[in-house]
């Protein structure tokens, strides 16, 4: 197997060589943040979408990142190039870098950058076919303190262990829900349903990220005449709903079957989310 490239702190190499300090922030307490993208064909999927959200939360956090969006979507590109894998996953992680003296940081020390590229692993047709099942956690919604809006941070331990009480109960995906019994997200995911017609999902917030697939699916559904609402959606909304999915980058769009064990709808993906899945793979061969 020809040996995969990967880049870090301006460099080009084998990515089993690639290696960050122990003191690095990201590695002593999960002190970055990271976007995760899709490549179809060897173009990434919304690129220019995740480094604007990856710059914006950058600027949240204090982290300055000493090269331009252009420069960070150049070097995925090379990335890319370099490894010949058209249909992947790519993952770019910016930590607060490598620095002394505990939680108080140095602003003026540079981050580290890291990006790297994996095959594509494909989930079993049966899953979009038959749907999922999901679960739901009271109060375990994750935040970071002091910011409006949720970000896609390196410290994931929360969801982590969300995920793991999931698949206890034999979930593919634990979706949260806030101390106001909101839902959130999911543990990678956000969360969408289908109630007479109208395709309501979490509005973005501290506790809710702007997923990239998210936007995508909702523009799609408001170009094609589906009434749309960005909205509080509480669990007995989730547990009445006709149909549910959940997106990301990497799934694109997954119908859910059953949430804590109750059928949704007939049990079977709905026509609305499988309309939506087909013009989103519409859109995916667009380029846009």
């Amino acid at each position: 197997m020809k040996p995969q490239i990967a880049f870090l702190n301006g460099l080009f190499m084998d990515l089993h060589s690639a290696r960050v300090s122990i003191l690095d922030r990201g590695f002593c307490y999960g002190d970055g943040l990271f976007e995760t993208m899709r490549s179809y064909r060897g173009r990434v999927f919304r690129l220019d979408a995740h480094i604007e959200r990856l710059f914006s939360s950058l600027d949240h956090i204090g982290i300055h990142l000493p090269m331009t969006q252009g420069e960070i979507k150049r070097t995925i590109r090379h990335v890319m190039e370099k490894n010949q894998c058209p249909d992947s996953m790519v993952r770019l992680t910016v930590s607060r870098g490598e620095q002394e003296g505990g939680i108080v940081f140095n602003p003026d020390l540079p981050p580290t950058v890291a990006i790297y590229q994996r095959p594509l692993q494909l989930l079993p047709r049966k899953y979009y076919d038959e749907g999922i099942d999901v679960s739901l956690f009271p109060s375990s919604a994750f935040r970071v303190s002091g910011l409006a809006r949720q970000v896609k941070s390196c410290n994931f331990l929360s969801y982590i262990m969300i995920r793991e009480q999931a698949r206890k109960k034999n979930s593919m995906e634990g979706i949260l829900i806030d101390e106001n019994n909101r839902i959130a997200e999911g543990t990678t995911s956000n969360i969408f349903m289908v109630r007479d017609g109208v395709l309501k999902t979490p509005e973005v917030s501290e506790y809710v990220l702007a997923g990239i697939t998210r936007q995508v699916v909702l523009e799609i559904a408001a170009s094609r005449s589906i009434a749309v609402s960005e909205t509080s959606l509480a669990p007995g909304d989730i547990l009445a709903a006709d149909e549910v999915f959940i997106t990301n980058s990497g799934i694109e769009m997954l119908p859910v079957k059953r949430v804590d064990g109750r059928k949704v709808g007939d049990g079977r993906p709905g026509e609305i989310t499988r309309y939506l899945h087909r013009e989103f793979l519409k859109s995916v061969e667009r380029g846009n």
